[in-house]
């Protein structure tokens, strides 16, 4: 029997800061793909527990776990710390810990959230 993978869709808003970078998408510690500004990148994962982290050299997001189950789509996405006040604090800091300058979220199924039965009050 054949199982059909599921699919990773990483996106990165665009913005001004590090704009010209792509950031790698690294998908169980081996870079899978990379996104540009603006744009999205879709990696097909097979069914089971994984973790990905986006970033680019000592530029990175935390690590973040997520499971895939049979045709599955997970979606994140990706951006620089918001505030340019806390840009070069945090741009320094991730000279000694890598993981503070991206903020890399999950994003909720909407479309389930949609299809769900209203609870009566």
């Amino acid at each position: 029997m054949m199982t059909m993978p599921g699919t990773l869709r990483v996106s990165r808003q665009g913005r001004i800061l590090d704009s010209h970078r792509k950031w790698d998408v690294v998908l169980d510690g081996e870079v899978a793909g990379s996104v540009t500004n603006g744009h999205t990148c879709e990696i097909p994962v097979p069914c089971g527990a994984h973790t990905v982290r986006v970033g680019h050299r000592w530029l990175a997001s935390p690590v973040r776990t997520f499971t895939i189950k049979y045709a599955d789509e997970v979606e994140f996405v990706c951006r620089p710390r918001p505030h340019p006040m806390i840009w070069v604090p945090y741009g320094v800091a991730s000279l000694v810990q890598h993981d503070l300058f991206i903020v890399l979220e999950p994003v909720a199924d909407v479309a389930v959230a949609e299809r769900s039965p209203a609870i009566p009050s």
